[in-house]
């Protein structure tokens, strides 16, 4: 891009005001009124490139109005933005390396070019100013060392954040494994052996267990209740939405339950002789479950993922860990489990609370057991 010279004269307080920004010099107003003479003022348009990284530098540019944005070549990637008061080339007007950076304007610029040769030749023989730039420089560069120490420190805190979360993510999934092996094999038996309170309360001990597990975890690696859905923030809409995409669900479960099931033919939509412990206290079941798949699992999938995505993607593998989560008891409840489980991922995402996939839960399990359809996805 092309940049235009200006013709207007600049007056000297405004240069000197630029001149003296960030630092707390007072200088001879000759001397700055005769260094002004020695620059050319300039604009830039919009996108115009002041210079380019890599090559030899022999100006700086004071910036007067406007932002200039300095950035990585290769990666277009954005490294600082100066404003008005901010010497951009700073460093070469006294080393010799090639440029360590473009420059371009980000809308119209107005300031002055400061040349090399010429500022190296006023300034031979008034130190004064020498200090000047000298102090001006090193306020840049403390300016941008504390910025670059800010960012190193968030980093920091983001590996941090992602290894921790890494290790929360492997620690559920032999989690998930280690609940369904022995769901397989315990609770297996305890069915076979019609021990149904039994297998109702170990079933929620192992429950508890990981979710005290899961936890401390979550302290460990600093999510808090938020991220993990548990908010009065979109409470309502979540809770409504829950509810609304409960009903056609309910009117396909009650319209196919016999075209699946022959066996319910005859039987009551809603048995209440189905109801047991289990059905009372399964609003504590689902609250559990979902902080468990989708508060701290998907919320930490989608943490962990980069891309666009990722929220698909943590949706499907927290939906396949659900559906894990169902699989001791038959294939066909796993297919219900992942199918659900992508339904309340979507929402939990979407409104960023548990509220509607927790009520969505509850309703759903327990329409299932009153229409006969869990005990049927429980034997296969």
């Amino acid at each position: 891009m092309t940049y235009l010279r200006s013709e207007t004269v600049v007056e000297v307080n405004d240069f000197s005001e630029m001149l003296l920004k960030h630092t707390t010099l007072r200088l001879c107003p000759d001397y700055l009124a005769e260094f002004r003479r020695h620059v050319d003022p300039i604009t830039y348009r919009a996108n115009d490139t002041v210079f380019t990284q890599g090559e030899f530098g022999d100006f700086a540019l004071l910036v007067a109005e406007g932002e200039v944005e300095l950035y990585d070549i290769e990666t277009d990637e954005t490294i600082s933005i100066a404003g008005p008061g901010s010497l951009v080339g700073e460093l070469d007007l006294i080393g010799d390396e090639p440029r360590g950076a473009s420059a371009r304007a980000i809308g119209p610029v107005r300031g002055w070019v400061i040349d090399r040769m010429d500022y190296a030749q006023f300034l031979d023989d008034r130190p004064e100013l020498e200090t000047l730039f000298f102090r001006k420089i090193y306020a840049q560069l403390s300016a941008s060392h504390a910025k670059l120490k800010q960012q190193f420190s968030a980093l920091e805190d983001a590996d941090r954040r992602y290894h921790a979360l890494a290790f929360m993510f492997v620690t559920i999934v032999l989690m998930v494994n280690c609940y369904a092996l022995v769901n397989g094999l315990i609770l297996g038996g305890l069915r076979a052996a019609h021990q149904e309170a039994m297998v109702f309360w170990t079933a929620r001990v192992m429950e508890l267990w990981g979710a005290f597990i899961l936890w401390g975890l979550t302290k460990r690696c600093g999510l808090d209740r938020h991220d993990m859905g548990i908010r009065t923030t979109n409470l309502l809409p979540s809770f409504a939405a829950g509810i609304a995409i409960s009903i056609p669900a309910l009117a396909a479960m009650a319209y196919f339950r016999t075209e699946l099931y022959p066996v319910l033919e005859g039987t009551p939509l809603f048995d209440f002789r189905l109801m047991t412990l289990d059905t009372y206290t399964y609003i504590l079941v689902s609250a559990l479950q979902e902080w468990i798949c989708r508060g701290v699992f998907l919320t930490s999938i989608a943490s962990l993922m980069p891309g666009r995505s990722r929220p698909i993607a943590a949706i499907a593998i927290s939906s396949l860990v659900f559906s894990t989560l169902h699989l001791h008891y038959s294939a066909s409840l796993a297919v219900v489990a992942l199918v659900t489980g992508i339904v309340w991922g979507w929402l939990f995402l979407k409104y960023r609370s548990l509220a509607g996939p927790i009520i969505s839960h509850f309703i759903l399990g327990n329409a299932a057991t009153l229409m006969g359809l869990w005990a049927i996805w429980k034997s296969g």
